[in-house]
């Protein structure tokens, strides 16, 4: 088994079931998608997981993840969002999360997935907690990777790298792309050792690319807003959220006053401190992402076996 989920990681890493998705004029989504590798007694009620990056990483972000997750017989995709990853990058679109929630939404409903486990990173934790409360059927339950309730989809970073776009192009481009890159996620890390050169450079493809239209991006993610804040309608939100914290490094991370919120606000909550990371756990702590959902997942297995109707629709 440890060999096969090995050879399957490689297989998601370098050519994993990739497709292409339109879900408006111009604009398109890349999922990737990782099949259950082993057939489950009650097949038809393990829910598919949706994983949802922020501004890097991508689907490169989750290669621990999701073929562990797909070893552990769940249907996984990875849905990048718009100006993301390899997903299109139209300068003039809408980056509000609200919009980025309906193109996510659209890209499942084509893909025929409903009542999944949806994990969020970055502002992935922000579309994911909008789809629960907008789609409901689309969602059995959240996780988010130290995301909380935000309403606008750029982090410091890319506040930072949009204010320095004129000198990225001025001075080193790709070299001084990928440098800030490097050094966002050390200082975002509680260990560094898997900021390797060949991480950073993942992550800093689809930017480094085309700076040019990375930044117009990112000037357009500025700009966005949304019109629904998420804290006016957490309380719609009735599918269990787990949170995981990383108990380390602290640096751009949910705040104490958003975990509070969360307590206050959502009917099904809970939070747990994960040691030895940083923000980025599905790059330190796979394993207590893996576990995470797995353990949402049991929850859940009772309910669906009650109630056929929520059993996850096949892909088309």
């Amino acid at each position: 088994m440890i060999i096969a989920i090995l050879l399957f990681g490689l297989s998601f890493d370098s050519a994993g079931a990739v497709r292409h998705i339109v879900v408006a004029p111009g604009e398109t989504l890349t999922v990737t998608t990782a099949a259950a590798l082993i057939a489950e007694p009650n097949a038809g009620r393990t829910p598919p997981v949706v994983l949802l990056p922020g501004m890097l990483g991508a689907a490169f972000g989750y290669r621990r993840v999701a073929p562990m997750l797909a070893a552990a017989g769940h249907q996984v995709y990875v849905v990048e969002p718009l100006g993301t990853g390899s997903s299109s990058h139209p300068g003039d679109a809408d980056y509000s999360l609200d919009a980025q929630a309906e193109r996510v939404s659209v890209a499942l409903d084509s893909l025929g997935v409903d009542n999944a486990i949806l994990v969020g990173s970055n502002f992935g934790a922000s579309v994911a907690l909008r789809i629960a409360y907008r789609h409901p059927v689309r969602v059995l339950g959240v996780v988010l990777l130290d995301g909380g309730p935000i309403d606008r989809p750029y982090t410091d970073g890319v506040s930072v790298a949009m204010k320095l776009g004129p000198l990225i192009r001025i001075f080193g481009g790709r070299h001084f792309a990928t440098s800030h890159i490097r050094s966002a996620l050390i200082q975002a890390s509680a260990d560094s050792a898997w900021v390797t050169s060949e991480v950073v450079a993942m992550y800093a493809q689809p930017i480094a690319a085309d700076l040019g239209a990375a930044i117009t991006v990112m000037k357009a993610m500025h700009r966005a807003r949304a019109s629904e804040p998420l804290r006016e309608n957490l309380s719609r939100i009735s599918q269990p959220v787990r949170l995981l914290i990383g108990a380390t490094n602290r640096r751009n991370g949910i705040g104490p006053d958003e975990v509070a919120l969360f307590r206050e606000t959502l009917r099904n909550f809970g939070a747990d401190s994960v040691a030895h990371s940083g923000v980025y756990l599905h790059e330190e702590r796979p394993d207590a992402v893996i576990a995470a959902v797995l353990s949402l997942s049991d929850s859940l297995s009772d309910s669906l076996r009650a109630a056929p109707a929520l059993a996850h629709v096949a892909p088309r």
